[in-house]
């Protein structure tokens, strides 16, 4: 927002209104020239007649008030609590020419420029300066004077129009009085002209007027804009040892104090070698976990206990925490952040657990069900594999492969068990009882029941003619052979084939013997007319009334319909072309049988046993629920699901509420308006998040809430977020995965890519209570290789941003920037860029110039502040 690209006008007003030349009742008069010309109809004029038009334009009298859109801001927005006071309140109009509209005056003389607006705008205090009511407002004397008018028709500084460099037109009306900081005020928007064309006020008396628009706002503590309270900040204004805290081990006097870095500390700083004496009465202090009978002693707590339970103190790092007092000082205040904590880190646990329960209850049920159809498999199962194919036969119509069920397919057709042999039906058919085993030679097992049932039928005895016939008369095999002739030539002697008809007509039962010679008489006339008849019909029917048995009233009585039938249907010969054709029925050959092939009992019943033994580790039960259950332990699948829990808690934010000082310590003594550098200490963050981790782990087993051993529910002390993902970024990984030989603090405890010395730039003062979004970034002040802190920044340097930010207290804010390594700061710039507010205008100008230079004088642009990163450490250089 540059000024040059800014143009300001006095003032903006119609064209019509450039007419007025004088002023009439409040009102602009407007005398003009009319001239009124006719033409006949080939356009041609005739006459024209000049008049002078006189007419009033509105005036500030004639408004009752604006539409709701009329404006488009106001300035400080209504309810702010943090104006700069040394910034005027303005209001912005969506027609720029509004403001002028109801001026009672003319055109102002050329050269001039001077139009008083018909509106201003009024800030005081509410209830001494001005007192509202309803749609009006009275102003005291004072407030009037802070306001004052100019003539009709003079200049006014604090209204212009402003034109940006795409020349969009904006009017504005500002307040140009000084505000007080810390005071509340209220802003009017008034007439400034009476009915009459009168100015509403001179300060010598209160007045009413009317009210078209209010709001209210307050000023903010201390007075200044973004660029005074920058101005006061003092880079490296601290003592040295802020982020240090002494630490006092009485029992050891000659040790002196020991010191302890918080969560934030100096750059660059280390931790001295820790006194022996000090190690060691400390270590006597500890008492064995368990007495010689076993029993556990309450003692002091034996951090990394939970993650390396048989002896915590053979890592190099358990052995720091547990002997060390800084950072068993540092995980005991982790320890008491998880007692504090524990109803509230408890219910989240809870809440992370999602389907746990379910799962838990799935796994028992399963359990439970093995455990009792296995303890009846193993007492109720017979020892014979067929015997218990017996006993499961029933449920193999249940089990089904790829082919099919099981029983499907042990019956196929080409399976000698017959359909049904594995039924529930057949079971009950075929147990022992008194009649159905009364004559049985003994009793009859389910094996014996299993392979009498797996043999195939033997097949029928065949003879040379291809007919399954157990008897044949010599004169049917007669009949055969003349059949077989007729096949074969295409010819045949019909006599000799109605006397083998004849003969066994003869031979019919007594009931169907007339039938059977009246059928044989009409097959022998055919035979002697040289005439086809339906000979393969007609010795069916005689061979069956031969064969039929006399008992056999249903067979008799279909063959006596089918015989009468047959006479009725062929009472004459028929011709003799198809006589071959009607005789082939005789000698179709019989269909084929299908193939018969026994079952492998013992396979069927071993492959049977195995889909059903619930004892197997992949018995079906055990495939079926594991399915539908995601995270289980491989190795022991049916053991009760166990989560761990990952808690997205920055833990920093917690220690800040309980122990704010452990965040930086010395942040009390910090001086007004400091700015200095520090770093995160990644020994005090895996010290204290051991701790925390430590009791909240004990506690969630106590509540019965399941977590699985070795989890590290808590791993982000620092709310720092990825770059790519915005995802939270953990500052430890799970204590269980860290070395024995690493001790605490070192790289081999974070994530990948996630350094433990962060830059960390703290400030103190009042600049990000009145200014929260400011910008802050660090970049480079190298020119050619080398720092110049003389120069400006390179516009094309690469801005480092802070990946995470926080307050500790009322005043004090911290910002750090991820991976950047602190000693760099040195050849840095830090920047604080005042957020962007829009146009703003600053109310100090002790004269009132014209509107248009008021307004470019005046006119507020956003301020960078660029402080030398190697004066930010309070070691460094000041």
């Amino acid at each position: 927002m540059a000024d040059q690209k800014l143009i300001f006008h006095r003032w903006v007003r119609e064209r019509m209104a450039g007419l007025a030349t004088a002023v009439q009742d409040g009102r602009p008069l407007v005398q003009a020239q009319l001239t009124l010309a006719g033409t006949d109809a080939a356009g041609s004029a005739t006459a024209s007649v000049t008049r002078t038009a006189r007419f009033l334009l509105s005036g500030p009298g004639d408004v009752v008030g604006l539409a709701p859109r009329a404006v488009i801001k106001r300035y400080p927005s209504p309810g702010a609590v943090d104006h700069e006071s040394d910034r005027c309140a303005h209001v912005e109009f969506a027609d720029p020419a509004l403001p002028w509209r109801y001026t009672p005056a003319p055109k102002p003389a050329a050269g001039s420029g001077a139009l008083h607006p018909w509106l201003v705008l009024v800030v005081g205090t509410e209830g001494t300066e001005l007192t509202l009511a309803a749609d009006k407002v009275t102003l005291s004397p004072e407030v009037q004077a802070a306001h004052p008018l100019g003539a009709a028709g003079g200049a006014y500084p604090w209204a212009h129009v402003q034109v940006d460099a795409e020349g969009r037109r904006v009017a504005r009306i500002l307040s140009g009085r000084p505000l007080n900081p810390g005071a509340d005020y209220v802003a009017v928007l008034v007439p400034a002209f009476d009915e009459a064309g009168n100015r509403r006020w001179t300060g010598g008396a209160p007045v009413l007027v009317p009210l078209y628009d209010h709001w209210r706002f307050r000023t903010a503590t201390p007075a200044g804009s973004f660029e005074d309270l920058a101005a006061r900040l003092k880079p490296g204004a601290a003592d040295s040892e802020t982020g240090r805290a002494p630490l006092d081990y009485p029992r050891v006097p000659a040790a002196g104090d020991l010191l302890v870095r918080g969560a934030l500390a100096p750059i660059g700083a280390t931790d001295a070698p820790l006194a022996a004496e000090i190690r060691a009465d400390l270590e006597n202090l500890r008492t064995p976990a368990r007495d010689e009978r076993g029993r556990p002693i309450v003692g002091l707590p034996r951090y990394g206990e939970a993650w390396r339970s048989d002896a915590p103190e053979q890592t190099v790092w358990g052995g720091t925490l547990n002997t060390d007092p800084r950072d068993r000082g540092v995980a005991g205040l982790g320890l008491d952040l998880g007692i504090r904590l524990q109803e509230e880190l408890a219910e989240e646990a809870a809440a992370n657990l999602g389907a746990l329960s379910e799962a838990r209850q799935r796994i028992a049920q399963l359990s439970a069900g093995l455990r009792a159809s296995g303890a009846l498999w193993r007492r109720r199962l017979p020892a014979d594999p067929l015997a218990a194919l017996w006993l499961l036969g029933p449920a193999l119509a249940r089990v089904v492969t790829e082919s099919g069920t099981v029983e499907a397919l042990a019956t196929a057709p080409d399976r000698a068990l017959p359909p049904g042999v594995f039924s529930s039906a057949a079971r009950r058919i075929l147990r022992p009882g008194p009649a159905r085993t009364a004559l049985a030679a003994g009793p009859v097992t389910a094996r014996d029941l299993l392979l009498a049932s797996n043999r195939c039928p033997p097949a029928a005895e065949r003879r040379d003619d291809g007919l399954a016939l157990e008897q044949l008369d010599l004169r049917l095999k007669r009949l055969i052979g003349r059949l077989r002739e007729v096949l074969d030539t295409g010819d045949a002697d019909l006599r000799a084939v109605a006397e083998a008809a004849q003969s066994i007509a003869e031979q019919s039962i007594e009931p169907l013997r007339d039938f059977a010679m009246a059928i044989a008489a009409r097959l022998a006339e055919s035979a002697d007319a040289g005439t086809p008849a339906p000979w393969a019909e007609g010795l069916s029917l005689l061979i069956r009334a031969r064969d039929v048995a006399p008992e056999d009233e249903a067979e008799l009585g279909r063959l006596f319909i089918e015989m009468r039938t047959f006479l009725a249907r062929y009472p004459e010969p028929a011709g003799r072309e198809d006589v071959a054709e009607v005789l082939t029925g005789l000698v179709e050959e019989p269909p084929e049988e299908p193939r018969c092939t026994p079952v492998d009992l013992d396979a069927l019943a071993e492959g049977v046993l195995a889909a059903f033994d619930p004892t197997r580790p992949d018995a079906s039960a055990v495939v079926r629920v594991i399915a539908t259950l995601n995270g289980l332990d491989p190795a022991q699948p049916l053991a009760p699901p166990e989560a761990c829990i990952g808690l997205d808690r920055p833990i920093w934010a917690d220690v800040r509420t309980a122990f704010p000082e452990w965040l930086l310590p010395g942040v009390g003594a910090l001086p007004e308006d400091s700015v200095i550098a520090v770093e995160t200490n990644a020994r005090f963050v895996d010290s204290l998040l051991t701790g925390l981790n430590t009791q909240l782990l004990e506690e969630l087993r106590w509540r019965n809430i399941p977590v699985a051993t070795g989890c590290t529910p808590l791993r982000v002390f620092w709310d720092r977020a990825d770059t790519a993902s915005g995802a939270r970024v953990d500052d430890i990984t799970g204590i269980l995965n860290w070395g024995d030989g690493s001790d605490v603090g070192e790289p081999q405890h974070r994530p990948p890519g996630v350094s433990g010395r962060d830059l960390v730039v703290v400030v103190r003062g009042h600049l990000f209570l009145r200014y929260p979004s400011t910008v802050v970034y660090l970049v480079t002040a190298r020119h050619g290789g080398a720092p110049d802190f003389a120069r400006d920044p390179d516009p094309a340097a690469i801005r480092i941003l802070p990946t995470f930010q926080g307050r500790i207290g009322a005043d004090v804010t911290f910002f750090g920037f991820q991976g950047f390594v602190p000693d760099d700061i040195t050849s840095h710039w830090l920047v604080f860029e005042e957020p962007p507010a829009g146009y703003r205008f600053d109310n100090s100008l002790s004269s009132a110039p014209e509107a248009d230079v008021w307004a470019a004088a005046s006119l507020a642009l956003p301020v960078r502040v660029l402080i030398r990163g190697d004066r930010l450490d309070p070691e460094g250089p000041v």
